[in-house]
């Protein structure tokens, strides 16, 4: 609930940075919330968000399943930690907290 009412909170932000969804939905794998990730999959469909990198991401999640992402060791999860890795050194390690 703590969550939700951040993202609420947030709601203007979260419009005009889609990413930080995206960031959201990595650590829902990363905390192992699968349930988080059905509320932001469903709050990424209603805003009608085209993002390649959320698309992917939400892809393996579909795919894969949270658990399987976040093992330690599977060649999955090497992939998404460096593509968000990627993400954030190309927005210049920018952190979106609150």
């Amino acid at each position: 609930m703590d969550i939700i009412e951040v993202i609420s909170d947030h709601s203007e932000f979260i419009e005009e940075d889609y990413m930080a969804l995206f960031f959201c939905l990595y650590f829902c794998i990363y905390y192992n919330n699968p349930e988080m990730v059905v509320f932001l999959k469903t709050l990424i469909k209603k805003m009608r968000i085209e993002n390649q990198d959320i698309d992917y991401l939400l892809e393996q999640i579909e795919l894969n399943g949270v658990q399987r992402l976040r093992t330690v060791g599977e060649q999955l999860n090497q992939t998404i930690y460096h593509m968000v890795m990627y993400q954030a050194f190309n927005e210049d390690l920018r952190v979106v907290y609150s």
